[in-house]
Order: C-alpha cells, then structure tokens, then sequence
C-alpha cells in the first residue's frame, strides 16, 4: 500500500550521460522484477495470432526494454540524424533502464497523417487492451518505487516515431502506450533538475470524483 500512496513522477533531467549505477547482474534482477510485475496484471482478451511469431506470448501488451548503455547511444543516434528530442534526452542521459511500452490493437482504423501508423479502432477488445497495459505499466512503476528508483511514465515523444523508435526495434503496428523512464536511487542528487508531476496533488478530495450509488 505504501508504494502505491508514494508513487510520484520524477522526470529526471541531466545534462551529460551519467556511468551506469547497476552491475549487470542488478539490473537483470531489477528487469526481472518489473517485468514479472507487469506480467501479473489482470486482461480480458488474448492478443490477435497476428502479434506472436517474435515474441509469442498472448499478452495484449509488449515491452521493449533498454539498458543505461543503449539509453546512451540513442542520444548519440538522435544527435547524428538530427532529431529534436527535447528533454528526452536529458531523460536518456539519466536512465537507468528504458522500457516501451506497447499494446496490440485487434482492429485498425484509417491511418492519420503524423502519427503512428496504425491507429485502433474504438471497440469493447481494444479498450480491455488499453486497459491491461496501463494496469501493467501500473505495476511496475509501483514496483520500481518499492525498490527505491525514481520513475517517470512518458508518453514517448519523438521516441513514438522514426527514426528514434526503429532504433529502439519497436513494431509499426504496435501502439506506445507508455516509455518507463527508471532512474538511478540516487538519482535526485545526481540531477541537474528534477520536474514533479503538475497534477499530483490534484483528486486528493475522494468525494470530488467517487460517490456511493
């Protein structure tokens, strides 16, 4: 219950790569413990056969995980092909690890101009989906506060689009729903700043939003 109550978003900005903090022994275990968390949250739906030839598991959702060294070098690859990635950068310089998260639409409606190119269409299987991704980034940035490390749940930026998101190996037919950013314990200390979540304290007020019917 604690990690819950306080878990916050910490986007954590630095303005030059920071040395890796995990061995490579600790960040396995942290993955393994974070992706384990993500793979117990609840769904309804299978994903569609389509989805299971690389990875195979029917889970509506996909996780495209990298390490502090690969952070690194995406900075490296947005600088060489010009991309103004903003404070993702600052976010990548930071990163412990990176994980995209992804969920699989079952039914596609017409691309739209700019944006990835398989949008979904609004239906009872794509919204449990939605839904089952979210519970499992949920878990896992729950998770990552448990254990100490700062996290921040990103939509993605420029990281949504190429030519950042082929460097990451991310499907075009799979929708980001959230890009983890988990950073270093110390990592508050460490930062050249570190920007809270505006709405924290907003919805603290419970009979502003539930009601007994």
């Amino acid at each position: 219950m604690d990690a819950i109550k306080h878990r916050k978003t910490q986007k954590v900005l630095a303005n030059s790569p920071w040395t890796p903090s995990l061995t490579e022994g600790e960040r396995e275990e942290l993955l393994q413990e974070l992706l384990t968390l993500a793979a117990a949250a609840p769904y309804h739906y299978e994903s569609a056969a389509k989805y299971r030839t690389d990875l195979t598991s029917g889970l509506p959702f996909r996780c495209y995980v990298a390490d502090a060294a690969r952070c690194r070098a995406a900075v490296d690859y947005a600088t060489a092909e010009e991309v103004q990635a903003g404070k993702i950068v600052q976010m990548l310089n930071a990163a412990e690890v990176l994980l995209i998260v992804t969920w699989l639409p079952d039914t596609f409606g017409e691309p739209v101009e700019g944006r990835e190119p398989m949008p979904f269409t609004g239906n009872l299987r794509n919204m449990e989906h939605v839904a089952a991704t979210g519970a499992a980034i949920q878990n896992m940035l729950v998770g990552a506060t448990a254990l100490g490390y700062p996290n921040y749940w990103s939509s993605g930026g420029v990281l949504r689009f190429d030519p950042m998101r082929c460097h990451f190996d991310v499907p075009a037919e799979e929708i980001i729903l959230g890009t983890l950013f988990i950073f270093p314990k110390d990592a508050e200390s460490r930062a050249d700043e570190v920007v809270p979540g505006k709405l924290r304290e907003k919805g603290r007020d419970l009979d502003t939003w539930s009601k007994m019917v």
